[in-house]
């Protein structure tokens, strides 16, 4: 998944800030910048001040910069990418498409159609040369509800065309309102990596935090952000299951069970450690983390998350339980996830 970081010149950032900013992005590995060139508050001198040696930094730093641009508004050559808001018809697309053939058009993620998307094919612009990218939303209880960004990023997907979204940063949030940037609403009071989760379970392809002052521990946790869910999993004491729990990487099966999430390949992953010692029985919550043990017979060794409670069985041991905050996410994962468990005791981590 692809990451990145939002810029506002003429909002008070001066140049030196802009650049230190960028340079520390890059060097986490964030490879996407998102600049706004319609802002009504922004200072029309400063913006004009920072505009292009900003640019500038991020060609040196190979970073795609996407432009939210208006019509009639001259487009900065820095761009790499042009994201068309409001205004802009299919055939304008088409000719914009003609007029910069080495740039990528971003379209509106969040208002898009299927009858847009057609008209667009018949205006001559080529599906392959588009993203797309939600909208940001500063007013609270105005951002996207997950299940709205799913079906336009599938909509999206459908015609080949990878989606972004933004996240808020809680630590250095954006004026006049600092209520964050998020495209989910559910996402504007989260730690950043939970709200990254949820757009990867939701099918977004890159994300960028759309407020201009995440701290560095926001960034170091975006840049180290993979396409592997990590679920934290509270547990009474770490044992070596959990150790060797931790060991892998697990794929969710391609069939999704009703009542449980169960690991394609953990079977094969812990043959090696059998027989698998078996513990008492317990109830299974909601989010909780079981390994089959030899009483399961061929079973044993599978790996599963428990979407409902479940009651408790002598042939499978519980390891521990998803921690609340993440448990939201269970809903969301489908087929083909990759997930890795990080392991918390729960006298550190807090009660389960």
């Amino acid at each position: 998944m692809e990451k990145g970081i939002s810029l506002y010149p003429g909002l008070g950032m001066e140049l030196g800030e802009c650049l230190a900013r960028l340079e520390q992005a890059a060097d986490l590995g964030l490879t996407r910048l998102f600049l706004s060139f319609h802002l009504p508050e922004a200072d029309a001198g400063q913006f004009a001040a920072v505009m292009d040696p900003l640019l500038a930094a991020a060609g040196r730093r190979h970073l795609k910069t996407v432009g939210d641009l208006v019509p009639g508004r001259p487009i900065p050559q820095g761009l790499t990418h042009l994201r068309l808001d409001d205004g802009f018809s299919p055939e304008m697309a088409a000719a914009l498409q003609r007029e910069y053939p080495a740039k990528t058009l971003v379209l509106n993620a969040s208002t898009v159609t299927r009858s847009l998307l057609r008209q667009l094919e018949r205006a001559g612009v080529r599906m392959s040369r588009l993203e797309a990218m939600h909208n940001f939303y500063p007013r609270p209880h105005t951002g996207l509800s997950g299940a709205f960004v799913k079906k336009q990023n599938d909509l999206l997907h459908a015609f080949g065309i990878p989606v972004g979204a933004f996240l808020p940063s809680r630590a250095g949030r954006r004026g006049p309102l600092q209520e964050g940037l998020p495209t989910v609403e559910g996402d504007r009071e989260l730690p950043l990596e939970l709200g990254a989760d949820r757009l990867l379970l939701l099918g977004t392809d890159f994300v960028q935090i759309g407020d201009d002052r995440p701290d560095a521990q926001e960034l170091a946790a975006l840049g180290q952000f993979s396409d592997a869910l990590i679920l934290p999993l509270r547990a009474e004491k770490i044992t070596t299951l959990h150790a060797k729990l931790m060991e892998h990487v697990y794929t969710t099966r391609a069939d999704m069970a009703e009542e449980v999430i169960r690991m394609a390949d953990s079977r094969a992953q812990w043959k090696a450690c059998r027989p698998i010692p078996v513990w008492e029985a317990e109830p299974l919550p909601q989010g909780a983390v079981t390994l089959d043990n030899e009483q399961y017979g061929r079973y044993a060794g599978e790996v599963e998350i428990c979407l409902r409670d479940l009651p408790a069985d002598g042939r499978v041991d519980c390891l521990g339980r998803v921690a609340p905050e993440a448990r939201f996410l269970l809903p969301l994962i489908g087929p083909g996830q990759k997930i890795q468990f990080r392991c918390e005791a729960a006298e550190q981590a807090g009660t389960r």
